[in-house]
């Protein structure tokens, strides 16, 4: 039974998808008890634990082919689930019989186990910790596994620590109640990094998609550019032969449309043909868009001396900068739409080795405090909103080449990131 908790549990945490009834994976889950069953010990052990879930990640591996961090990751969680399920029982026990007799009496070994693992299997199977628990597991990146791993091994290391202190003395003392706090902070923080670290996840999957949308949308304002010049051409043949037939009326409705319908767009174009493809073009093209169909003026000033220093940036820092800058854009729309004044400024200009972002936008002073405007929860949209600005801060802080600074001058909010001077690296 405990190979078969162990295996299901891991198995939902991964959101992976085997049959129990191979004959392969029978024999694995087999091979998992016996490691646990052999490696059991009256007293708990950090050393014996760490060990049990390496070897149980060796035969989990082969039921399910996949990253083995996440595998290890997911075998932390599933033992922390346990182990709480296992305190729980063991704090309502202890009123009836000592520590020694749950250990050692196989009749109460059998009975605590049994409800430890319908405990186990009953939180697993909570939709919205099965839910959370996939989508941290699947949303868990290169750069971010290490911490990940080192951090779910401290606190495993530190809820098998309390739990040792708790089965060495069961009675109820200082010392008694000190460890369960000291096991159940482990376990919050435990669900704080699994909160923070999904809607971080979150964040960066949804921007890297929109990136690549981008990216695409770059390869095209080509050819609308060339779109629009034949479009006019044409347009100008027609005022043609309306000219000979003297109707002017026809000649002004012409005129309109390739002078005016027009006219936005052709800016928007010939201002993004400063900067190079590779993913801000096609981000700022796409909210400049949303935010015309909007009723929203955008107003762009790119410098042209960019391009050549833009076109040095690696994808991955194209991505960081796309993510900033298209958090910063939707928040200046959001908070525009609510003034009469509704007009987006964007400006990128490079000085003194720096290239510089600037969004700057009319708002309401009386909604918005801007000491807050970084912390967590925050916001002036109602709830659901309020995380962006504090996710992509904790983003720019994780760079030694980026800073972001925002002030209140004359009624209107700017929101600038700077691409920093860095000579040692040589990226300009």
């Amino acid at each position: 039974m405990c190979g078969f908790t162990i295996t299901y549990t891991a198995k939902i945490i991964l959101d992976g998808s085997f049959s129990f009834r191979s004959l392969r994976n029978i024999c694995l889950i087999i091979m998992i008890s016996i490691v646990i069953f052999f490696s059991y010990q009256i007293n708990y052990n950090a050393e014996s634990i760490l060990l049990k879930i390496v070897l149980c990640a060796v035969c989990f591996n082969f039921m399910i082919k996949g990253s083995l961090y996440k595998i290890f990751i997911a075998l932390l969680i599933t033992l922390a689930i346990i182990s709480v399920c296992d305190l729980a029982n063991t704090i309502v026990w202890l009123n009836f019989v000592s520590i020694q007799e749950m250990r050692e009496v196989w009749y109460y070994s059998i009975l605590c186990n049994i409800i430890v693992y319908i405990l186990t299997l009953m939180t697993i199977n909570n939709s919205a910790m099965k839910t959370k628990l996939n989508t941290f597991i699947n949303n868990i990146n290169d750069k971010s596994k290490i911490s990940t791993i080192f951090l779910f091994t401290l606190s495993m290391i530190a809820i098998v620590y309390t739990l040792y202190n708790i089965s060495i003395n069961s009675s109820k003392n200082s010392n008694y109640f000190i460890n369960i706090i000291i096991m159940f902070s482990y376990c919050l923080i435990m669900i704080i990094f699994l909160r923070e670290q999904g809607e971080y996840n979150d964040l960066i999957n949804k921007y890297d998609s929109l990136f690549d949308y981008f990216k695409e949308i770059e390869d095209n304002v080509d050819e609308i550019s060339f779109a629009n010049h034949e479009y006019k051409n044409q347009l100008a043949v027609i005022k043609g032969y309306i000219e000979n037939n003297k109707n002017k009326e026809a000649i002004k409705y012409i005129n309109d449309i390739t002078n005016t319908n027009r006219e936005k767009d052709n800016i928007i174009i010939s201002e993004l043909k400063n900067i190079p493809n590779g993913g801000i073009k096609g981000l700022l093209y796409y909210k400049v868009i949303s935010s015309i169909n909007k009723n929203i003026t955008p107003v762009l000033d790119i410098d042209k001396s960019c391009a050549e220093y833009l076109k040095k940036l690696t994808v991955d820092e194209n991505k960081i900068i796309s993510k900033a800058i298209g958090v910063y854009i939707d928040n200046a729309i959001d908070a525009t739409s609510l003034t009469t004044n509704k007009i987006v400024s964007i400006e990128i200009y490079f000085i003194n080795n720096e290239i510089n972002f600037v969004i700057s936008n009319p708002f309401l002073q009386n909604n918005t405090n801007i000491s807050k405007i970084s912390q967590k929860g925050y916001t002036t949209k109602g709830k659901g909103h309020g995380n962006g600005i504090y996710l992509i801060d904790k983003i720019i802080k994780k760079t030694d080449w980026l800073k972001s600074e925002r002030k209140i001058i004359n009624n209107y909010y700017i929101q600038k990131l700077t691409i920093k001077k860095l000579v040692n690296k040589k990226r300009f």
